[in-house]
């Protein structure tokens, strides 16, 4: 059953509705964002919320895109190291198999 967990962002106190068991996960992330909403809103000139949380939210989407490319590249290698190793199996096996001749 879902949770209410309070959060606080800019000041603001949010209302927010999360699965049992993962409250510490909402709350370490909203730490995170608030953290990044109250460094950006330092840095900038910007003091509308809705432009800070949109330029917030940019930025953990370009994050996440780059990181799910290095997963993927990962993945891919693993992948590709894993039928390099099965074929290197296979012949291994192949090799087993054959005679080695007679011997008298």
């Amino acid at each position: 059953m879902a949770q209410g967990v309070d959060i606080i962002l800019l000041g603001k106190n949010y209302r927010v509705a999360c699965p049992e068991g993962e409250e510490d996960k909402l709350r370490q992330a909203a730490d995170e964002l608030s953290q990044r909403l109250e460094t950006l809103k330092q840095k900038s000139s910007v003091n509308s919320t809705e432009h800070l949380a949109i330029m917030v939210g940019l930025h953990l989407s370009y994050e996440l895109h780059g990181e799910q490319a290095k997963n993927q590249n990962y993945a891919d290698n693993m992948n590709q190291r894993i039928v390099e190793l099965q074929h290197t199996i296979e012949r291994a096996l192949l090799e087993q198999s054959q005679p080695i001749g007679n011997i008298e």
